[in-house]
Parts: structure tokens; C-alpha cells; sequence
């Protein structure tokens, strides 16, 4: 497919899917905010996108993971794709913190709001401290929280800063922190792209990390070596293909048979 045509119909297909899953979505949150359904519902949003964008999506790690225990997701922001890539992904009741204007998008927002996905307003403290409050609650009851920690997409392959809101909430709700690498949505769909490019999508799963053994007064060295954990995860492969069986090697080469597969048109 043509790289424009296929930009019309990853387009033509967000709205096409987007419309009647938050209808649904909506629909069954009136009778439980936390029914399974919601999140299968959202899974399959998430994979008709990736399918419609040419994505082939992998998993690589989390084997070891206990998926019973909730977490703070801190994974790296390259593309609007990246949303869609996790929740994919991870067979897990994941929500995210994401900006509040997405909120005010008419069915969209009204049915992410329903689904437990919390606002931040990043333009005013007092909101985003409760919206951090609002998190910690809902991550103790139910759901994993995801926060893109660069605080929004990047323009570049170079990873960012973390910022400190994601290691907070870790701190505030007990629950460990999972570094999480997003490979290949910047060929996808980076910022300022005019055309979608169809190709191979990594979610890596780190290890995790227990906020309890850092301080209050350690946040920054609970945000770095989250983020060294991300970086390693992101380019250590490039960097030495074949010095971890773990990593996937260049995309020319055949995959490990440890990688997994996530088809997006399941």
C-alpha cells in the first residue's frame, strides 16, 4: 500500500474503530467501571489501530513478571502510537495519565474517563496533584498506571529526562515501578510525520524496581535507574546485538525464539 493511502486508512480506521468501541465502552461502564469487558474492549482498539497502521507488534521479556501484582508502568515516548503499542501488548488492566484536552474529545474522552483513564493538567499544580492523588487510589484498587516519564513525545531517538511525577506515584502507592522500552513507533509515526510507515513494533519489559528501597530524598535516583533500565533496553541491542539472548538482534536478522509475537488482529 501506497505510504499516503495507508495514512488515509490508519486514519479512516481510528475513527471508524474509535466510535463504537467508546459507545460500547461507555455503555458498560454504567453498570461497572472495572468490568473485564472494558478491558478487552480496549485491547481490541488498540490492536484494529496497530493493524490498520501496518504495525507488527512483538513482546520481548516479562516472563518472570508476577502479572497478579499492579505496577507503575515508565515506559519511553516516541509516537501517538505508543499508547496503542502497550496496551496491545500487555495482557493486563493497564490506564494511563494522559493530558486533560484528550478528556474534552467528544466520545473519546467521555468513554477514557469512564474507563478509569485519569486528566492531567500539567498547566496547573493543584490539578495535577489531585490527579496524582486519583492515581495512587485507583492503582491500589485495581489498575497498573501508565506515565510517559519524558513528559510528552520526543522529537528525537535520544531519550529525555525523566521527570519525577512517575517515581512520586510509585512512593505514594507502595507498588513497583516497571521500566518499559517502546522500539520502532519513531519509523512508525515520529513527531511532525506527515505519513504513517508501516513496520516492527518492540514493547520491552525491565525488571522491576522497589520504590521502598530509595528514600523520599532518593527520587532522583529512583527516576535514573528506571530510565537506565529504559536506555538499555532501547540501544543496547544496537549497540551489541549479540552480547544479551534476550534483546532482539538488527531487524534483518531472524528473531530469537524466546520473542513473542503480539498479533494486533487478535
Amino acid at each position: 500500500m501506497l505510504p499516503m493511502l495507508r495514512t488515509i486508512f490508519a486514519a479512516l480506521a481510528a475513527l471508524v474503530v474509535t466510535l463504537p468501541v467508546a459507545f460500547c465502552v461507555i455503555v458498560v461502564s454504567l453498570f461497572s467501571s472495572s468490568a473485564p469487558m472494558i478491558d478487552s474492549l480496549i485491547r481490541f482498539w488498540a490492536r484494529m489501530l496497530l493493524r490498520a497502521a501496518g504495525v507488527e507488534l512483538h513482546l520481548e521479556g516479562g516472563e518472570a513478571i508476577d502479572w497478579s501484582q499492579r505496577y507503575v508502568l515508565v515506559p519511553n515516548h516516541y509516537s501517538y502510537y505508543d499508547i496503542p503499542c502497550v496496551l496491545a501488548a500487555i495482557e493486563h488492566p493497564i490506564r494511563f495519565m494522559a493530558k486533560a484536552s484528550l478528556f474534552r474529545i467528544p466520545m473519546f474522552g467521555w468513554a477514557i474517563g469512564r474507563a478509569g483513564f485519569i486528566p492531567v493538567d500539567r498547566k496547573d499544580r493543584s490539578k495535577a496533584s489531585k490527579s496524582f492523588g486519583l492515581a495512587a487510589e485507583r492503582i491500589r484498587r485495581r489498575n497498573s498506571i501508565v506515565i510517559f516519564p519524558e513528559g510528552g513525545r520526543t522529537a528525537t531517538r535520544e531519550l529525555r529526562e525523566f521527570q519525577r511525577g512517575a517515581f512520586l506515584l510509585a512512593k505514594k502507592s507502595g507498588l513497583p515501578l516497571l521500566p518499559v522500552a517502546i522500539e520502532g513507533t519513531y519509523d512508525v509515526f515520529r513527531v511532525g510525520a506527515k505519513r504513517v510507515t508501516p513496520g516492527r513494533v518492540t514493547v520491552k519489559i525491565g525488571t522491576p524496581i522497589d520504590p521502598s528501597t530509595f528514600s523520599v530524598r532518593d527520587k532522583d535516583a529512583l527516576s535514573n535507574a528506571a530510565r537506565t533500565q529504559v536506555e538499555a533496553l532501547l540501544f543496547k541491542s544496537a549497540a551489541a546485538p549479540n552480547s544479551d539472548p534476550s534483546v532482539l538482534p538488527a531487524l534483518s536478522a531472524p528473531p530469537p525464539e524466546s520473542a513473542r509475537t503480539a498479533r494486533p488482529d487478535k
